[in-house]
């Protein structure tokens, strides 16, 4: 048993490092340009993440607190599939998408 949390904590503390990594190493926007996050009183967490597909985003998992960066690949009705994972670069990852706590992703270039 205390091996295995030993080996549980160590894997939350990669991730969280490699999601660090990413911050830094994140593709930056050409100067001046910007997007904007836009919020509508309707939104869900699903409908948010469907109009992020396709962009680089940090989904942070309620519970766990655990942060997964990768592209936005697909967004269903109960699963949202992530890509080229920051830190694990072989991998994929399928989020419940009511288990998503928080979503950011870059607006701004410096």
């Amino acid at each position: 048993m205390f091996v295995r949390s030993q080996v549980r904590i160590a894997f939350v503390l990669v991730v969280a490092a490699s999601a660090f990594a990413a911050v830094a190493s994140a593709q930056q926007l050409p100067a001046g340009e910007e997007r904007k996050m836009v919020l509508e009183e309707q939104d869900s967490m699903a409908s948010v993440l469907k109009r992020l597909e396709g962009k680089t985003v940090r989904l942070r998992l309620g519970g766990s607190g655990e942060e997964l960066v990768g592209k936005l690949q697909k967004v269903g009705k109960e699963l949202a599939h992530l890509s080229d994972l920051s830190g694990r670069e072989f991998f994929d990852a399928v989020v419940r998408i009511d288990q998503v706590a928080a979503v950011s992703v870059q607006v701004r270039g410096r």
